[in-house]
């Protein structure tokens, strides 16, 4: 069979190469050739044809039978997501690999050129559209090239929007809180100026760019630990806003804001915005083997690039880590030399008190500070033996009683049993990976049925996965459980062992595990025995509970005196660690590692250099501080594009790019590209200036249309991408809170500082974080100042698609429900509101219902009730309550929308 198809290929001479080659070019180098080589295979040259990719050679010449390329494409197999190649097609490839597969001298194929992504191409600034009859005077840039894309549809703009509607649209917009009343009687442009210069413009405009990079205090994850000193990077945010800081230094600083000025610490929370995300605390702090770390490791520096290039560049980045990106021109090199970037940030508190500001808080506190510890000593000798005992006693019960899971219980201070299959060695050691405090320490440990008795052992340094310490054991023999403590008699947590394994060895040499740390169930995973104060107090002598509580009081009195001194600050931010090399891996796997990698950015972006020059030993600063000017560079073409579309999304309720977090091939196309481009180019003319793009976009006929509906324009446009009308919007869920707070004369003016909480972690480890039915000053202050959790109860927000910050949401979903008819109406927050809102206007209007109502609809829609509304609130007042009926004011469209 071979011979004859040799004959058939040698017939077709020196030609026969063609109709491989047109086969390989249409079907095979998509996937595998130029910018794509899909599990590393080649097929644009015969040497890389020859060679294969992961899995081996692909081709053996001479031989179809043992060549891969051919099993592949007769079994279907490939090429993937296409049609199968036809019996012809197959017979050609056959007969060219047993001809020995015959290549033109050293001919290389063609690939099929990736089509340009528009975001890649320069921005150009171009000339407005001039229609027919131009107007006088004439149309403002933006609206020029709005009302061109309408009038091919036979459009235009919808009428003006009354002034009411226009000084409540501004307020909202800029601000997120209602105007005033006496607000209304402004005139619109300087409304405008006084919105922008307003400290509420930063707290509505911040609060959308926290959305974008997934703001959060706490971690998420299996243990979810509060971020306490989060919060300076929201203030940082606002701040910016409210200043105009320059978009461009605005970028820069939160990349690299800390190696820009060195000791300034608005700059070390800048950086606050590469951590923002969820961090998985657990698997970066307790590891259990190398792969692990690497991997946790990795997770870490994906979060730190997705958000960098899904915020600035409204690209995913992220989708080359395993391979080529499949729809954008973004290889996988490129997506590692971006992660070798931040190869020196890791997640975790700073501290950015000055030396000076640290001795003097040292000094001062010392006293107190001794004293506190001298106490908390003293009680734990009280408490801690008992304790220890009882806690000893009631997982001994709970470990031999009614379980369903009958895993070890969670590794502990005081006692741990394990048993496990039988197994008989002459030897075993006990290796341990991971404990807390400087060393590791094992009080007691116990192999039974062969009765070894080990310790009390410490450990010579602290234990890694790098370096373990090594307990070893006495004597061998048949062994089928273990139990062990590091503080048997008092619990305490130095030194405690929480990640280890027991081995066996039959010669001292080659070792096994038999039991580790792994076996144990985690802290969260079983409902474990707990004690309470009473408890411990009842298990006491006379004498120790007079101490104890003599003790109590001290510790109270010298905790309030060191806490009467401020605490040194401290900042949740960028937290500089050691590098490593960067290497490709090998669809990803940490266990794969390929060719070394140097800090750089996209080869796609070809206005600039993606290779940034540095070697592999460059500094974190000269690595983030490139990335931040590459990315800030007027010649990037998606830097302005990306910023300007956010601007205009949220202004009009959706994008020119209604992608506004991927401008790639899978996202949205511009509605309007020429408007894009020149929004973009005079926003880096004027400065890189937000508060002059809000301007423009004020200013325009668009922004003031009503949002009356135009049948005709629904036909032709239902989902208002021409903007024949202003959208009419919900209020979000911040909008919402701080409306009614505003209304009801209770919104808290002061600004920035710690977080007010609304959700409180859980006891005993819990992840979950409980709704608190607080009230008071303290929690009515604007809802971008609240304690933001991921893994948290249901509170008010969340029924108004209040967005999870274990997300990025760069487009907030706007529902309709009846649980947001019913919140509004019976929630207890809205309750009480509506409560403190009845006895304001009973106490300032006490001369008649009328006045009340007329009162009411001032403060909530900024008019005067119509004769009609007048005689229905009367009507309901007669036998109903005030408060019930600003429930329903509070409950309407007129409230709830933004016009």
């Amino acid at each position: 069979m071979f011979a004859g198809l040799a004959v058939w290929a040698h017939a077709q001479g020196a030609g026969s190469f063609a109709p491989v080659k047109a086969l390989l070019e249409s079907r095979c180098a998509k996937c595998h050739g130029g910018e794509n080589t899909l599990s590393g295979f080649d097929v644009t040259t015969r040497a890389s044809l020859l060679k294969g990719g992961t899995h081996g050679p692909a081709v053996t010449p001479g031989s179809p039978s043992t060549s891969r390329l051919f099993e592949w494409v007769s079994s279907g197999k490939m090429p993937q997501g296409g049609p199968r190649l036809d019996q012809s097609e197959l017979k050609t490839i056959e007969a060219w690999i047993a001809a020995g597969a015959p290549w033109d001298n050293t001919a290389r194929l063609s690939t099929p050129a990736r089509r340009e992504v528009w975001a890649f191409r320069t921005p150009v600034k171009p000339e407005p559209p001039r229609g027919p009859g131009a107007p006088h005077p004439p149309l403002h840039p933006i609206d020029a090239f709005l009302l061109a894309k309408l009038q091919q549809k036979g459009l235009g703009f919808a009428p003006e929007a009354d002034h009411r509607t226009l000084i409540r649209r501004l307020h909202f917009d800029l601000t997120g809180l209602p105007p005033s009343p006496e607000a209304i009687g402004k005139d619109y442009q300087s409304t405008v100026e006084n919105l922008l210069g307003a400290p509420e413009y930063g707290e509505r405009w911040g609060r959308y760019w926290l959305d974008v990079v997934r703001f959060g205090e706490s971690d998420g994850g299996e243990h979810n630990f509060e971020r306490l000193h989060a919060w300076p990077y929201r203030d940082y945010v606002i701040e910016s806003f409210n200043n105009d800081k320059p978009y461009q230094q605005f970028i820069r600083e939160q990349i690299a804001g800390d190696l820009l000025h060195p000791g300034d610490p608005k700059m070390t929370a800048a950086t606050g915005f590469l951590v923002a995300g969820p961090w998985d605390s657990v698997s970066a702090e307790l590891n259990k083997d190398k792969n692990m770390a690497l991997t946790a490791r990795m997770d870490e520096l994906d979060d730190m690039v997705t958000t960098t290039f899904h915020t600035f560049q409204a690209l995913t980045v992220n989708c080359a880590r395993c391979h080529d990106h499949k729809f954008d021109p973004i290889p996988t090199r490129d997506y590692y030399s971006l992660t070798s970037v931040f190869g020196g940030v890791g997640f975790g508190t700073r501290k950015v008190a000055t030396a000076a500001e640290q001795a003097e808080w040292d000094g001062l506190t010392k006293p107190h500070r001794d004293k506190l510890d001298r106490v908390r000593r003293q009680l734990a000798a009280i408490e801690d033996p008992v304790r220890t005992r009882l806690l000893t006693d009631r997982y001994k019960a709970y470990a031999t009683g009614p379980r369903i899971d009958r895993r070890p219980l969670t590794v502990n201070a005081f006692w741990n049993h394990n048993t496990f299959a039988p197994v008989t060695a002459p030897y075993y050691r006990f290796v341990v990976t991971n404990q807390n405090g400087r060393k590791p320490r094992i009080d007691r440990l116990e192999l039974q049925p062969a009765g070894i008795v080990a310790g009390p052992w410490e450990g010579a340094a602290k234990a890694t996965d790098d370096e373990p310490q090594i307990m070893p054991i006495p004597g061998g023999g048949a062994v089928s459980s273990i139990e062990w403590s590091s503080d048997r008699l008092n619990g305490s947590r130095e030194g405690w062992v929480k990640v280890y394994r027991l081995e066996a060895s039959d010669d001292g040499k080659t070792w096994r595990s038999v039991a580790s740390s792994l076996d144990h169930v985690g802290p969260n995973e079983l409902d474990l025995p707990e004690l309470k104060d009473a408890d411990v107090v009842a298990a006491l002598s006379p004498e120790q509970r007079a101490e104890r509580i003599q003790l109590i009081a001290q510790r109270t009195e010298a905790d309030a005196q060191v806490k009467a001194f401020p605490e040194p600050r401290r900042i949740y931010a960028a937290l500089p660690r050691d590098m490593h090399k960067s290497f490709v891996l090998e669809r990803g796997s940490v266990a794969r590692p390929k060719e070394p990698v140097n800090p750089g950015a996209l080869t796609a972006v070809k206005q600039l250099s993606a290779a940034f020059g540095l070697p592999a030993e460059s500094k974190d600063s000269e690595r983030r501080l490139a990335l931040a000017n590459w990315i800030a560079d007027p010649l990037n073409p998606l830097t302005a594009r990306v910023i300007v579309n956010r601007v205009w999304y949220y202004h009009f309720g959706a994008g020119i790019v209604n992608t506004p977090s991927d401008f790639g091939v899978n996202g949205d196309r511009p509605s309007h590209p020429e408007l894009l481009d020149w929004l973009a180019v005079s926003f880096m003319e004027n400065g890189w200036s937000l508060k002059w793009l809000h301007r423009q976009i004020l200013s325009t006929r668009a922004y003031r249309q009503s949002s009356a509906m135009n049948a005709k324009a629904f036909a032709a446009d239902a989902g208002n991408r021409l903007l024949w009308r202003m959208p009419l919007k919900r209020m979000d869920a911040e909008m919402l809170r701080d409306s009614v707070l505003q209304a009801s004369g209770n919104l808290n003016p002061a600004r920035g500082g710690p977080s007010f909480m609304l959700q409180k972690k859980g006891d005993r480890g819990s992840y979950i974080y409980a709704a608190l039915d607080n009230d008071g000053p303290d929690v009515w202050r604007r809802a971008v100042y609240r304690f933001v959790v991921r893994g948290g109860e249901r509170i008010m927000m969340d029924s108004f698609d209040c967005p999870d910050p274990s997300v990025a949401t760069p487009q907030r979903s706007v529902s309709n429900t009846p649980i947001q008819a019913l919140t509004m109406m019976n929630n207890p927050f809205v309750l009480r509101q509506a409560g403190l809102l009845s006895r304001r206007l009973e106490r300032d209007h006490p001369a008649s219902a009328e006045s009340r109502v007329g009162a009411a609809y001032r403060v909530l829609f900024q008019r005067e009730p119509s004769a009609q509304e007048l005689s229905l609130a009367k009507g309901f007042l007669a036998s109903n309550d005030l408060t019930a009926y600003l429930r329903v004011l509070l409950n309407s469209n007129e409230f709830m929308y933004v016009p």
